[in-house]
């Protein structure tokens, strides 16, 4: 997510940065929507490869602690 247009689009809601136009001030509210769900969608995809080399270190733990058992 591109953090200088997220920090323009910020600034253009202060306190004083007023719209002239209720357009323009719709399409800045929508701009920015789509970077955070951008942002959100880039945050949950690298969860969920996290997710799966947990799962796949604990398949591993599993297995080696099969060994240690059974493998005596």
């Amino acid at each position: 997510m591109p953090q200088d247009e997220m920090q323009e689009l910020l600034g253009m809601f202060k306190d004083g940065a007023g719209f002239g136009d209720p357009d323009a001030r719709r399409n800045a509210e929508q701009r920015l929507q789509v970077l955070l769900a951008r942002g959100q969608q880039k945050a949950a995809n690298r969860l969920n490869w996290i997710t799966a080399l947990l799962v796949v270190v604990g398949v591993l733990n599993v297995v080696v602690l099969a060994f240690q058992v059974w493998g005596k």
